[in-house]
């Protein structure tokens, strides 16, 4: 497989849940050149990994002239084996193009494919494990060495005390999976207490839902409009503890595969979207907003997180 086409496009936390395949894809074709069709927005993360060679950019806004005249130029391209890992309605569409003007194969879970993986109900495997068990169809077997390092970065603050990460923000859609703000605070006054440094991450949006925790506490590190992915990540591997919702950075911060608590609504979605590891930690409920805080710390006292 001289050539290969990559699909991905989705949310931050798509991408990040996507990695694993990433990196089996890399592992296995070490000698190939694997191309990414992707948005523009992700290109500089991907950019700093070694798993891609060569982008092509698909926004999902482009109007449909500039789009097509996108898939055009993709035709002109000899590929050897097509991977999709979104597998929406979308790219079925895709599909369809690749089977008719190319003669690549096409590993996919959605119509027109000529290796095609059956997606159990949701909620019955993860997203990860899925596209890993979609890739053993065409031989690509789970990277043993999953190195995330490439995402490391040199932090300015010092820490110099235990550290605990919270997440607290959502994207503006995300409100029904946030836990409160105020509960955030609630956890980081209590770590504080134990001589814990608190760090805040987050976005321009997530400036309100910071805002408790920044007042409940005597000092926190505030990187709120300043967390980009590799900040998170960076921040996760100093952090003996992290809290978060369910979000694109708290998938982030998981790679770091420190104790991660992870506060989410108990239904498929989660089920499906929730990161993998022993260093997960789950509080579930039907509605995130009915755990308590006074249940979350008796959580890390049990077992012993902290």
């Amino acid at each position: 497989m001289k050539k290969i086409l990559i699909i991905k496009h989705g949310s931050l936390g798509d991408i990040i849940l996507a990695l694993s395949a990433f990196a089996s894809i890399r592992a296995y074709y070490y000698n190939s050149k694997i191309y990414l069709l992707t948005e523009k927005k992700y290109f500089v993360f991907f950019k700093k990994s070694p798993y891609i060679d060569f982008f092509i950019e698909d926004n999902r806004k482009e109007n449909l002239l500039t789009s097509f005249n996108r898939k055009i130029k993709l035709f002109s391209e000899k590929f050897d084996l097509i991977i999709d890992l979104q597998n929406s309605k979308r790219t079925s569409f895709y599909n369809l193009l690749f089977r008719i003007f190319l003669s690549a194969k096409i590993c996919s879970s959605r119509p027109f494919a000529h290796i095609r993986y059956n997606i159990p109900n949701q909620g019955n495997e993860t997203v990860s494990s899925g596209l890993l068990n979609q890739l053993k169809l065409i031989g690509v077997k789970r990277s043993a060495n999953e190195d995330y390092s490439w995402l490391e970065t040199k932090l300015k603050e010092k820490i110099i005390k235990p550290l605990a990460l919270i997440i607290p923000g959502v994207s503006e859609s995300g409100y029904y999976k946030q836990w409160q703000p105020y509960k955030f605070a609630e956890i980081a006054k209590y770590l504080e207490n134990l001589n814990y440094m608190i760090c805040v991450v987050g976005t321009k949006k997530d400036e309100k839902s910071a805002l408790p925790i920044i007042k409940s506490c005597n000092h926190v590190i505030n990187k709120i409009n300043q967390s980009p992915p590799e900040v998170i990540y960076s921040l996760a591997l100093q952090s003996k503890i992290i809290f978060s919702n369910d979000t694109g950075p708290g998938h982030i911060a998981s790679l770091a595969k420190n104790n991660f608590v992870w506060l989410a609504n108990d239904n498929n979605i989660t089920r499906a979207n929730r990161p993998e590891g022993d260093h997960v930690h789950q509080i579930l409920s039907s509605s995130v907003k009915d755990i308590l805080a006074e249940d979350v710390i008796a959580f890390i006292k049990k077992n012993k997180l902290f």
